[in-house]
């Protein structure tokens, strides 16, 4: 590789999910350092190619990658750390990170861990060895690395009550692309109708509520159409609940980002009511939120985990107390009779992102920790 600029390796397990836009939107918004995309494996989803990612999904690849694991990966990762020039290494998610320490500490490469929500709220309380192993090896980054990345004062929290030294902790915002987004004008705005629900078809993300909320706007006259732009385990469940409460749901499936700023740009409010899973994962922050402000949209949701960061209860949104599937439906109800008080917060909202969360402004921080991290040298290797 022969590049001006200097290199951070970027470590992900798997490149790229299709949920994980927010690291694609961040690797296209770096300007000074150059990316070199390192994991496992390839999957299906975001048009993201690795420069590494050696380890099919099959039976062998399976057995490759067990085996690399168990020596640290050696080998193959060395050679192109070493041809690259890289200056530090950047792992998202705590997941990756306890995979790419060893091989971070053999090249005395400083480490920057960007964790997300599952890897600090579900991940270390697993049963029996695994939360154990999980918690331990935590540890282990924690001692190493130099900076340690989350997106919410709420994942900090967590982050800290895992042990992770404060001094190392830094709330950092990812951000989203603005450019795309022209401001909705008036005609656009009175013809938006209905709800939208964008993001993953699992426990946390609150969807049965949302469901059982909207069933009953109806069940008291008021009708009112849900989008739920998604996939995940829970699909099946979602539709035979839609059906028993004669929700007008549509459930489309994943769509690609441009259809899904569409599907926000036509409907009155976006409701993801995230709330804590039986297995302990929460909602960190919420990406989707800062989205759906984007497209001029009021939110409604849970005040629950990092959600209170990403929207402003009473400016950009409506928050009811976790699981109180009435003040949800109450705040529906709220929105969809008073249309100017949702204008106001859609309008307060889109402004919010623009101001704070463009990705361009989060990225050139994030190059300053890269500077600042670099400028520290490479250490003793392992």
């Amino acid at each position: 590789m022969t590049t001006s600029q200097p290199v951070v390796a970027v470590w992900k397990a798997s490149w790229l999910p299709p949920s994980q836009t927010f690291v694609k939107n961040q690797l296209d918004a770096l300007e000074r350092w150059h990316p070199l995309l390192l994991g496992v494996r390839r999957v299906e989803g975001l048009p993201v190619t690795p420069d590494l990612a050696p380890f099919g999904s099959g039976v062998v690849g399976r057995a490759a990658h067990r085996a690399s694991a168990a020596l640290g990966y050696r080998g193959v990762y060395d050679r192109r750390l070493r041809s690259s020039g890289a200056r530090l290494v950047h792992a998202h998610f705590g997941t990756s990170a306890v995979q790419v320490l060893p091989v971070a500490r053999r090249h005395g490469l400083p480490l920057v861990v960007t964790f997300h929500g599952y890897d600090v709220t579900r991940e270390p309380e697993r049963a029996g060895s695994a939360g154990a192993v999980y918690r331990r090896r935590l540890a282990d980054v924690f001692d190493y690395a130099d900076v340690l990345l989350v997106n919410s004062e709420f994942l900090a929290g967590r982050l800290l009550a895992l042990g992770a030294p404060e001094a190392k902790v830094r709330v950092h915002r990812i951000g989203i692309p603005v450019d795309a987004a022209p401001e909705p004008g008036p005609a656009a705005a009175t013809s938006r109708e209905g709800v939208a629900f964008v993001g993953r078809l699992v426990e946390v993300k609150g969807v049965t509520d949302l469901l059982t909320a909207v069933g009953r706007l109806h069940a008291a006259g008021q009708d009112v159409s849900l989008r739920i732009v998604g996939d995940g385990p829970l699909a099946p469940a979602l539709r035979r609940q839609a059906e028993e409460l004669g929700v007008a749901a549509e459930l489309l499936g994943r769509r690609t980002p441009a259809e899904v700023a569409a599907i926000l740009r036509e409907s009155a409010i976006f409701c993801a009511p995230s709330r804590t899973s039986a297995d302990g994962q929460a909602e960190a922050f919420g990406m989707v939120f800062l989205e759906a402000a984007l497209q001029g949209l009021p939110v409604v949701a849970y005040r629950h985990g990092g959600v209170p960061e990403a929207v402003e209860d009473g400016v950009t949104a409506l928050l009811a107390p976790e699981g109180d599937v009435d003040a949800l439906a109450q705040n529906l109800a709220l929105l969809l009779e008073q249309p100017d008080r949702s204008r106001a917060l859609g309008a307060a909202g889109r402004e919010r992102v623009l101001r704070d969360f463009d990705v361009r402004g989060c990225t050139a921080e994030l190059e300053s920790i890269y500077d600042e991290v670099a400028a520290r040298g490479r250490r003793t290797p392992a």
